[in-house]
């Protein structure tokens, strides 16, 4: 099975940390965000992204690898 990477650093890179983003279908760009996840999938929804790509954004100062 192939796998695929993508680089989301342009795409995050003013994404608020701590809180669930909300990518378009493409993965092009923010759509909404929110503390809560039902929120954040509402504002999408709003916003004309019926299937939003969730992710959480950790927290500032944590070290992901």
């Amino acid at each position: 099975m192939a796998r695929h990477s993508m680089d989301f650093t342009t795409v995050l890179k003013d994404a608020p940390t701590g809180e669930w983003i909300a990518l378009s279908h493409g993965m092009d760009r923010i759509v909404s965000t929110s503390k809560e996840l039902e929120e954040a999938i509402e504002f999408a929804k709003q916003r004309g992204e019926e299937n939003p790509v969730m992710m959480k954004m950790p927290p500032q100062g944590l070290l992901v690898l």
